[in-house]
């Protein structure tokens, strides 16, 4: 199985782990998704309130594209483009080196690695994406709610699996002002985090369907 917690942008969600995997530099993890050191105490109606807005905005972001990069737990560096539509569709494309393809056809996540000439498949519903790429996102009813902090302009909301079917934890980063998406970190079982970070984000653009499609190499 392959780790998803530790990629969660092109590879990180097949095994409930993450898509960021091979490292080309090293890099310290980025300060705009590291965790706050300190966070005001948000009251009962507060959290209720901030959990509700955020998932109202996430799932009003039908498609999005842009950039991504990876800090992995190693301190491993890596970089991409990525394409999102809800429900359940997305796609992660490593620069090179890395050979590594990640797509999500809303109904199984496929990563796909073009040196080895493999590619392994899980249900999208087992991974930390099925979250993510919902279109009726609601945190508390789809996972358990385990922090939800906001500083220095940031909304962290860290979720665990409901079920227990995935370990590890996914904490989204979202900017205060209007709940966008920045970023992502993960913790795996084992207790790695890996950080996502999002740039040059464009929403509601018109994306080729071609582009959630993955077919093995020997029905190419």
């Amino acid at each position: 199985m392959m780790n998803f917690f530790a990629p969660l942008a092109a590879a990180a969600m097949i095994a409930g782990a993450s898509p960021l995997l091979p490292a080309l530099k090293q890099a310290p993890v980025s300060p705009s998704i590291a965790a706050p050191a300190t966070a005001a105490q948000l009251t009962g109606a507060e959290r209720a309130a901030l959990l509700k807005e955020a998932s109202k905005a996430l799932a009003t972001v039908k498609t999005a594209r842009g950039r991504f990069e990876q800090y992995s737990p190693d301190g491993s560096f890596s970089t991409g483009q990525f394409a999102m539509q809800r429900p359940g569709k997305v796609r992660f494309d490593y620069d090179d080196p890395v050979p590594l393809l990640m797509v999500s056809d809303g109904t199984t996540v496929a990563l796909q690695d073009s040196d080895l000439e493999t590619t392994d498949r899980v249900p999208l519903k087992s991974t930390p994406l099925s979250l993510l790429l919902s279109d009726r996102l609601d945190f508390e009813s789809q996972a358990s709610v385990i922090d939800v902090r906001r500083a220095d302009g940031r909304t962290n909301i860290t979720v665990q699996d409901k079920s227990g079917d995935m370990e590890g934890t996914l904490t989204l980063v979202l900017a205060s002002a209007d709940n966008s998406l920045v970023g992502w970190r993960t913790t795996d079982a084992n207790g790695g985090n890996t950080s996502v970070l999002l740039s040059d984000v464009e929403t509601g653009a018109r994306l080729n369907p071609r582009l959630f499609i993955l077919r093995d190499f020997d029905n190419n």
